[in-house]
């Protein structure tokens, strides 16, 4: 088979080629593709070359066990969340969380006490949930909401982008925020009551 060139496929294509077969040579194009993206955030976070070279392998190959069991709609966001989350892991289990700047501090809110699989299982399925009520939302809030919170545009860019007006897209960003939260509420309730039967 000729080598695959990045150039020729967007991430969306090569998103669909690999759910078709699960042919991880798609996510290792993907992966080339974003591969500053990785040892950037390492970097930020870790300020260590050699240590942001090995947890960008580490997140490379963690990405390869997570992808077959999420549909990923935007990749590039999605894989800065997975970067970042790793980073601010080892930072917390190697007791290093004082080299952060005090907002990356205030991240770790957002992640709690992350130390066992369990845990980390609860990352990726908060971020399935984000992607998957994406895909619930109107294409004007979808559209709005994934410029602006995920490829951090800001509301001019938004605007210039999508033709719609600052007023409009401050709108669709304010009301596909608010059901984005409803979405995911009830998408956790569905879950846990999955779980319960279990039990």
């Amino acid at each position: 088979m000729e080598p695959v060139k990045s150039s020729y496929y967007s991430d969306q294509e090569l998103l669909e080629k690999y759910s078709k077969g699960h042919n991880n040579m798609w996510v290792g194009v993907l992966l080339d593709r974003y591969l500053h993206l990785i040892f950037g955030v390492c970097m930020k976070y870790l300020k260590n070359q050699e240590d942001a070279k090995d947890a960008a392998q580490q997140i490379c190959l963690e990405v390869l066990k997570i992808l077959p069991r999420h549909r990923v709609a935007y990749f590039k966001p999605w894989l800065y969340q997975v970067a970042k989350n790793h980073c601010l892991m080892e930072l917390r289990r190697s007791g290093r969380m004082n080299i952060l700047p005090l907002s990356a501090k205030n991240e770790m809110g957002n992640i709690g006490e992350q130390n066992t699989k369990a845990d980390l299982m609860m990352v990726e399925i908060k971020e399935a949930h984000l992607h998957q009520a994406l895909e619930q939302l109107n294409e004007a809030q979808r559209t709005c909401v994934n410029l602006f919170y995920l490829q951090d545009k800001t509301y001019q860019g938004v605007s210039e982008e999508t033709g719609f007006s600052m007023l409009q897209v401050k709108s669709h960003i304010q009301n596909g925020k608010r059901n984005l939260k409803t979405i995911i509420q009830r998408m956790e309730k569905e879950e846990n009551r999955q779980e319960t039967k279990k039990h």
